[in-house]
């Protein structure tokens, strides 16, 4: 980014989709920057491995509603308890356009678990990408703002915290998931934690810090916690404002339903998290318990027994979910102003 503010950002991101579509030998003498990000990206790992990768497609996008339930009831929660949810508060992008940061999420994760589609060529791949720019362009903005002290506070969006993120969106999504009644088998747990260890690749992240097992994972977010677990003010505030997006984000129109519906999510959650973290986040007292006791029931039937679920109801509820919620108004990845 520090090279792009150089050449000015247009020139910056007219070189970079260049080199993600034709590949960095097809820019007469590009900068050196550039060349050092795609001599790193254009590398794929010994470890990583398609097929293996296809099984977890398989799972995330044949449950999408699962997946994406577990994400805002229980993976992320555990995200904002730690500093690296100061960046978001920070340029207020998951308090004053959650519906909209919901629905970016939406379709990095299906393209990213599209069967194939991290490869060097594929669509996926080149997401990445872009949202690795775009964590790079929010970090140095943060940076410049003079509104934030590395002293005290680290660099925002730094290797730790991005590390950590892999985490919540892979593991913490997967034990979500069993809580909410699905069933991931190791396998499937592999296959999932695989894929977002390539998508840590892309990233750039220091590979010490990404995972390549589930004790690994366990051993990391011991330290994490160890280090950063109290929820505080930012952390109350994200939490809010992820759950009363719901209704929005699932185009909820009546006003008595999305109420009701916003309910049950933080009962839900507190289901999950336990009371302890609910009352510290600042969660309403649970109503509902005997209703997520029969939502989590009627999962875990369904997940057995696919055959009870009419086929427009696992349509709507499996890849359709993902296609009909992502954005795909990508402009903000790489803009050119």
């Amino acid at each position: 980014m520090a090279c792009f503010s150089r050449i000015t950002y247009r020139k910056g991101f007219q070189l970079l989709h260049q080199a993600i579509e034709h590949g960095i030998h097809s820019i007469e003498d590009p900068p050196p920057e550039l060349v050092a990000l795609f001599k790193q990206l254009d590398y794929v790992p010994f470890w990583v491995n398609w097929e293996r990768m296809h099984l977890a497609s398989a799972k995330i996008l044949r449950n999408g509603w699962l997946p994406a339930l577990s994400l805002a009831v229980y993976a992320l929660p555990h995200a904002f308890l730690a500093t690296g949810n100061k960046p978001l508060v920070s340029s207020g992008s998951l308090i004053y356009s959650t519906v909209e940061r919901y629905a970016l999420s939406a379709r990095f994760i299906t393209e990213i678990f599209v069967p194939g589609n991290l490869r060097r060529d594929a669509e996926g791949f080149k997401l990445a990408v872009l949202v690795r720019m775009m964590h790079a362009q929010a970090r140095r903005q943060i940076l410049r703002s003079g509104k934030w002290n590395p002293d005290s506070l680290e660099l925002p969006l730094n290797h730790a915290h991005m590390a950590m993120g892999l985490i919540f969106f892979s593991y913490f999504v997967i034990q979500g998931m069993r809580r909410l009644g699905s069933r991931v088998t190791q396998e499937e747990m592999s296959s999932i934690l695989l894929t977002w260890r390539y998508v840590g690749h892309i990233f750039g992240i220091n590979p010490e810090m990404v995972q390549t097992s589930e004790e690994e994972i366990r051993q990391l977010i011991n330290v994490a916690f160890s280090l950063e677990w109290e929820p505080d003010e930012h952390s109350k505030l994200l939490c809010r404002s992820l759950i009363e997006a719901a209704p929005s984000f699932t185009n909820i129109r009546n006003a008595h339903v999305a109420r009701w519906f916003i309910k049950l999510l933080y009962a839900m959650s507190r289901n999950m998290l336990g009371d302890q973290l609910a009352d510290q986040l600042g969660y309403p007292k649970a109503k509902h318990r005997l209703l997520c006791r029969t939502w989590i029931t009627l999962a875990w039937l369904f997940e057995r027994f696919p055959t009870l679920v009419p086929a427009r109801l696992r349509q709507a509820v499996g890849i359709q979910f993902w296609l009909e919620r992502g954005s795909y108004d990508m402009d903000r990845y790489g803009k050119l102003d």
